[in-house]
C-alpha cells in the first residue's frame, strides 16, 4: 500500500475541513422536529433547513422558527397564521387536533413573534433523516462513522486510474480489445 503524497494529504485536510464547516452549518441551520404539531406537512424525525431572515420577510402561511423569549425554553416549528411584522406574528400547528388555537392562545408562545424571538424561515425538509438517531445506542454512531471512513479511505487512496480498471490497453473503454488469436473479444463485461 503506498502512502499519499502531498496532494493527496492537501485533499484530506480539505475535506475535514469542509465537514467541519457543514457540521457548524448543520447544527446553526437545521432543527429537528419533533412532536405531531405539524402533520401532515412534518414528521417527528424530520429534518428542517432554516434560513434567518428579517420579520419583514415572513408572510401568513409560512412555517417558522422562534424560541427565546417569546417560550420558555426550547424552539418552536409552526406555521404563521395571523399579524403583521409591526405588531408581531401569530402561528399555530397545521394539526388542529392537537392545536386547536394559536400558540398565543395556547400559553406556546408568551406574546405575538416579533424579530426578537424569530430563528428563521423553513426554506426545505428533509424527511425522516433523523431516523438514523433512532436506532439502537452505538448503531447509528458505527453507521455514521463507516460512512465517514469510506468517505475519507477513497479520497486519500483513491483507486487506480481507469484504464488500469478496465483492462483496455489503448484507455478507450467499450472498445474492443483484438485477442492473440485475431478475433475480437468485444468489452469486458466485468464491473469497474
Amino acid at each position: 500500500m503506498k502512502l499519499p503524497g502531498k496532494k493527496g494529504w492537501l485533499y484530506a485536510v480539505a475535506f475535514v475541513f469542509v465537514i467541519v464547516v457543514f457540521a457548524y452549518l448543520l447544527l446553526t441551520y437545521t432543527r429537528r422536529v419533533d412532536g405531531v404539531s405539524m402533520k401532515p406537512t412534518l414528521e417527528s424525525g424530520d429534518l428542517v433547513i432554516i434560513q434567518p431572515v428579517s420579520i419583514t420577510d415572513i408572510h401568513i402561511g409560512d412555517i417558522i422558527v422562534y424560541g427565546p423569549p417569546c417560550t420558555t425554553g426550547e424552539s418552536v416549528i409552526h406555521r404563521v397564521v395571523g399579524g403583521n411584522a409591526e405588531t408581531g406574528f401569530y402561528t399555530q400547528g397545521d394539526d388542529r387536533a392537537t392545536n386547536p388555537e394559536t400558540d398565543q392562545q395556547l400559553d406556546i408562545a408568551r406574546a405575538p413573534i416579533t424579530q426578537a424571538c424569530l430563528v428563521g424561515k423553513v426554506v426545505f425538509i428533509i424527511p425522516y433523516i433523523e431516523r438514523l438517531a433512532s436506532l439502537p445506542y452505538g448503531l447509528n454512531y458505527i453507521i455514521a462513522a463507516a460512512i465517514f471512513v469510506v468517505i475519507i479511505v477513497s479520497e486519500v487512496f483513491p483507486g487506480p486510474p481507469a484504464e488500469e480498471r478496465s483492462g483496455d490497453e489503448d484507455g478507450v473503454p467499450g472498445e474492443p480489445t483484438p485477442s492473440t488469436d485475431g478475433a475480437s473479444q468485444g468489452s469486458s463485461s466485468r464491473e469497474a
